[in-house]
């Protein structure tokens, strides 16, 4: 398995130096690449050249963007990932007056694990007949949390419904 300390982005300050370089490059990049095909070709040949151009553009970014989300999710695990979307979620079905409130209940909730969840594991594994034992045990207690969350946020999530009794706009977005 690939480790995130193979990886070169595997910080943040590593991926925003790369974005912001990224982002100084990618600016011009459209105009020179289309001004050096105007330079190079006669009028009555530039169409396909251009067309190609502005088509491998948008062909980069529709492959590149499962990428790097890969590879985020890869370096800094699921919860870059997964986190943005939370908020994003939230933040549809909350009034924009409540959004900081409840955006701090769900950070606190969501930190709440890191701090239980060590101390949760290392008592099962020490009252455990053997350390895989209780390695196990932890496995299997996690993966029914998550099962016991999973099923309660499947059933009592519905953010039409939640918009509509707010008052909020549900009009699907085209």
């Amino acid at each position: 398995m690939l480790r995130p300390r193979r990886l070169v982005v595997a910080s943040v300050p590593t991926l925003m130096a790369g974005r912001i370089l990224l982002g100084a490059a990618e600016g011009p990049a459209a105009s020179m690449s289309m001004h050096a095909l105007y330079k190079w070709l006669p009028p009555e040949r530039r169409a396909l050249p251009s067309a190609l151009q502005i088509g491998g553009a948008a062909l980069g970014t529709l492959i590149a963007a499962p990428l790097v989300t890969w590879l985020i999710a890869l370096a800094f695990g699921m919860v870059a990932v997964t986190i943005p979307l939370h908020y994003m979620t939230t933040a549809e079905v909350v009034p924009p007056a409540q959004r900081g409130a409840v955006f701090g209940i769900v950070a606190g909730i969501g930190t709440l694990p890191g701090l239980v969840a060590p101390f949760l594991t290392g008592h099962l594994i020490d009252t455990a007949d053997t350390p895989a034992a209780g390695c196990t045990t932890a496995f299997l207690v996690a993966g029914a949390v998550m099962l016991m969350a999973g099923t309660c946020a499947l059933t009592a999530i519905r953010p039409e419904q939640d918009a509509r009794r707010l008052g909020l706009d549900v009009r699907p977005q085209p």
